[in-house]
């Protein structure tokens, strides 16, 4: 089985539920053909580079799955068949830090470290290097 991330835009004209629903019916397709997904970021509403079908506005999904080649052609099926998905694209992982990256769930920092880091640099920034004085005999 290989690894796949299937990123597609949905309709931003639907309710979350709709949204949902769409997102299970990739999942299902997934499943069904022997796949398992890895993991599934919902990255919200954005505004598209340049207008699809009547379309500026999408709401962007990012799926991870392992899956045989087959899974491809029936998940790329469904998704052309789909109304509520604008675009889709499917692409094959094929280097080992490409799959660590994309399987690999991120961490979120909080405001604390966050902070901590800000500061240190800043004290780092502001602090003056000693000047060297040459000796003269």
């Amino acid at each position: 089985m290989n690894y796949y991330e299937d990123m597609v835009i949905i309709d931003s004209n639907l309710d979350d539920t709709a949204v949902e629903e769409t997102i299970q019916k990739i999942k299902d397709v997934i499943i069904k053909q022997g796949g398992e997904v890895i993991k599934a970021e919902v990255w919200g509403r954005r505004k598209l580079a340049y207008e699809l079908n009547k379309h500026q506005k999408g709401n962007y999904v990012l799926l991870v799955f392992k899956a045989p080649a087959s899974t491809i052609a029936e998940l790329e099926n469904q998704s052309r068949v789909l109304d509520s998905i604008i675009k889709f694209m499917v692409v094959k992982l094929i280097k080992k830090k490409q799959i660590e990256a994309a399987t690999a769930v991120p961490q979120k920092a909080t405001v604390k470290e966050i902070a901590v880091e800000t500061k240190a640099e800043e004290t780092t920034e502001a602090v003056p290097q000693p000047e060297e004085k040459e000796n003269v005999q």
